[in-house]
């Protein structure tokens, strides 16, 4: 997800929690559990997010006697990182490409204003 080479060995699991702290802001670890689909136990849990933590993805603070669990940089950031990679591994690196795939699907539609500020981007990438 991120730049770091601990990023690169990120399990299912490992990822689907990473997306639940994500979409939250902040999670604990029994809100996450709630989230996971076919969650496995608490410990399992715990044991998940101990690990993200060793790979510096995660940090934990504590809210009274809860420990809450948040990405270590903004989220915005987090997923604009994702995104490249995403583009990079699946799309040849092609940022066009990428867009025309979720474009090009019939269920992808896009507000007026969403529109304008595309072709406002397109434009500017031309003129680079």
């Amino acid at each position: 997800m991120w730049d770091n080479e601990a990023s690169k060995n990120v399990s299912r699991r490992e990822r689907q929690v990473l997306e639940i702290v994500m979409r939250r802001g902040t999670a604990t670890a029994r809100e996450i559990e709630e989230d996971m689909p076919d969650a496995p136990t608490y410990s399992a849990v715990r044991s998940i997010l101990r690990l993200l933590i060793e790979k510096e993805l995660l940090v934990k603070s504590l809210n009274g006697r809860t420990d809450e669990y948040t990405l270590t940089m903004p989220a915005e950031k987090a997923r604009v990182k994702a995104l490249h990679l995403m583009v990079r591994n699946f799309f040849s690196n092609s940022v066009g490409a990428a867009a025309m795939a979720l474009l090009g699907d019939r269920k992808s539609k896009l507000s007026k204003e969403d529109a304008d500020q595309l072709m406002k981007l397109i434009q500017e990438a031309r003129e680079k």
